[in-house]
């Protein structure tokens, strides 16, 4: 047998390190990826476990929130209609005459009877000459005034919601 030169062992052995470090240094790398993996898996995990605890947190306040409103607007609804009851009943008296409306006039008027020539001068007492009004008269203030009442009603009610949405969600306002 011939003897390979020492040049041929020594590449050899360069080689056979090589292949053995490659090979070592796969398994690390392999290693690495595989940690690495691992450990995004579970923060996907954790995020996604988060994210479904968040979400029904949110669903819960929804739903509480829309409880809240529903009730409020049932409770506006009912004030709603216990105000046009109450008017519808006021209305039925005027027109009987049950209740007669009357505002107070100058006393130089001449339907109010014999009163000063100067009202400016006249003194104020609980005896002043007062007008009535009409029936139609009568229903057109009382039409004035629940309009007014039912827009302070609804805008009483818009508060409410807006506050409950600000208070449930906890909206920071400025």
């Amino acid at each position: 047998m011939i003897a390979a030169p020492p040049w041929r062992a020594l590449a050899m052995g360069l080689l056979a390190g090589a292949v053995l470090g490659w090979t070592v240094q796969g398994w690390r790398k392999d290693t690495a990826l595989a940690n690495l993996r691992r450990t995004a898996a579970t923060a996907q995990e954790t995020a996604a476990t988060a994210l479904v605890q968040a979400t029904g947190r949110v669903l819960q306040l929804e739903r509480a929130a829309a409880g809240q409103l529903a009730a409020r607007t049932d409770q506006l609804t009912e004030d709603n209609h216990h105000a046009q009851t109450d008017r519808d009943r006021f209305m039925a008296d005027v027109r009987s005459g049950a209740i007669r409306l009357s505002i107070p006039v100058a006393g130089n008027c001449p339907s109010a009877g014999a009163g000063p020539a100067n009202s400016a001068a006249a003194p104020v007492d609980r005896h002043q000459a007062r007008a009535e009004l009409d029936r139609a008269t009568a229903a057109a203030l009382d039409a004035i005034a629940s309009d007014g009442d039912a827009a302070t009603r609804q805008l009483n009610a818009c508060i409410d919601a807006y506050n409950l949405v600000r208070d449930t969600y906890h909206v920071q306002t400025e």
